[in-house]
């Protein structure tokens, strides 16, 4: 009888040492599963932005300046170069200065130019046997052209903070929630653009559409670019920052205002001026433990 009650207390004993590993192992397991959570969201942020596009390149009236058409016969708003973007970004700081992040910007940039403006220029006319009034008729001595180019853009992009540099110039602290930061990359554009007549609406030439038509085709045109801007940084928040960015993106072509004038700008670009905000999803971590 002491034997078997010897018996059982070992197999109970037995049975609790197993249990209690059993459970130890699945702390564990979860505990790292966790660990690893913190880890991917450590130095990680997003961000949003909003903004307005300039274009420059053969069809832009200034450098600098939006232009906009007033008065015209065949719309009842004015046409405008001035144009809206949005863009996301997924940012990762590799150390206290550098980051790498991926970028994706969408929304439309347009141009005009005058007549007065083409003035010594030789002017892109692909259809030049068109009668007047067809499409693809363009006369730039009596007229103008305009465009629009709508698109969808993903950057990847190295940014540095610039803060410790003008320390060191200027021998004077920088604000710890206050970064000015420079960036440079790369990227692939996908666009459709439509060229036509800045009095009378007439098609001349475009991108991404049917052939002398206003149609989309079914294959926008892609293009590779080059990336490069500023963007000030000021986290007002724990983990919220206000971002100021502005940043200008250089195509490999001549192609984004379907015009391709010799003697002309060349490659075409365009600046994206935004207001935006960003997320340390780091703070995710915070709010777990």
């Amino acid at each position: 009888m002491l034997y078997k009650s010897k018996l059982t207390l070992v197999a109970i004993i037995f049975s609790f040492t197993s249990a209690f590993s059993q459970d130890a192992a699945n702390y564990s397991a979860s505990k790292e599963q966790i660990n690893n959570s913190k880890n991917l969201f450590t130095d990680l942020s997003i961000s949003i932005n909003y903004g307005i596009t300039k274009f420059n390149g053969d069809i832009s009236q200034y450098p600098f300046f939006a232009a906009e058409q007033k008065e015209l016969g065949y719309q009842d708003s004015d046409f405008q170069e001035r144009r809206f973007a949005f863009s996301f970004s997924l940012e990762k700081k590799i150390d206290k200065n550098f980051s790498i992040s991926i970028e994706n910007i969408s929304g439309e940039f347009a141009g005009l130019r005058r007549p007065n403006e083409y003035k010594g220029n030789k002017i892109h006319v692909p259809y030049s046997n068109v009668s007047p009034g067809m499409p693809g008729y363009f006369d730039a001595n009596s007229s103008g052209d305009k465009f629009v180019n709508s698109f969808n853009e993903t950057d990847i992009l190295l940014n540095f903070n610039i803060n410790s540099t003008i320390a060191r110039l200027t021998k004077k602290e920088m604000p710890e929630n206050f970064s000015i930061i420079f960036k440079i990359g790369f990227g692939y554009n996908e666009f459709r653009s439509l060229r036509t007549d800045l009095y009378n609406d007439n098609y001349i030439y475009s991108f991404g559409y049917g052939e002398l038509t206003k149609n989309e085709s079914n294959d926008p045109v892609s293009e590779s670019v080059m990336v490069m801007g500023t963007k000030l940084e000021y986290k007002f928040v724990e983990d919220l920052s206000l971002i100021l960015d502005y940043t200008i993106r250089l195509s490999n072509s001549d192609k984004w205002d379907s015009s391709i004038m010799e003697g002309g700008q060349g490659r075409d670009r365009f600046s994206f001026l935004s207001f935006g905000l960003a997320y340390d999803l780091g703070a995710v971590n915070t709010t777990k433990d």
